[in-house]
């Protein structure tokens, strides 16, 4: 678990189904992710599944909940292997109703250090659509600094590939 100001990130867990599923069933908040639409309740299970599975790395995914109020599930931030496992990016995403607020900022950076302290990765990616201008504004405010030359997701057009390295 990490806390921050506002914040408490805890490790992705089945429970945590319900906020998965408030996201990914939603075409606004999923237009920009590969799949480009809502996700059925299978890919949202499998999708949580392969979140909590992932911890076997020793990092992975969290769900962000307020420090006020730790029941209030917001959204997730987390860093995952890519499709090429040796290259790892930062994936968040919050409700509606939270963004905004810079909890996605104060969240991200907290995994980012958290990530580095705890796993041997020199570099993490940060990767977006160049539609997507509030994720991508996230990125650039991590401190990352845009990749020319790698391409984590090949097969998906428009893709702009961000990169931070190591700083803890």
């Amino acid at each position: 678990m990490i806390t921050t100001k506002n914040l408490i990130l805890k490790p992705i867990c089945e429970d945590d189904i319900d906020i998965y599923s408030q996201i990914l069933s939603c075409d606004d908040l999923t237009k920009y992710l590969p799949k480009g639409a809502a996700y059925t309740h299978d890919e949202i299970r499998l999708h949580v599944q392969n979140r909590i599975k992932h911890w076997e790395h020793g990092f992975g995914s969290y769900v962000i909940c307020l420090k006020s109020n730790p029941a209030v599930k917001m959204g997730y931030v987390g860093v995952e292997h890519c499709e090429n496992p040796i290259h790892s990016d930062i994936r968040y995403a919050l409700l509606p109703e939270y963004q905004g607020s810079g909890f996605v900022l104060e969240s991200a950076k907290a995994v980012l250090t958290e990530t580095f302290k705890s796993r041997d990765l020199s570099k993490i990616y940060g990767v977006a659509l160049r539609e997507n201008i509030p994720s991508l504004v996230i990125i650039k405010k991590l401190g990352m600094q845009l990749e020319t030359e790698t391409r984590l997701y090949a097969d998906v057009e428009g893709l702009e590939t961000y990169s931070i390295e190591k700083f803890v």
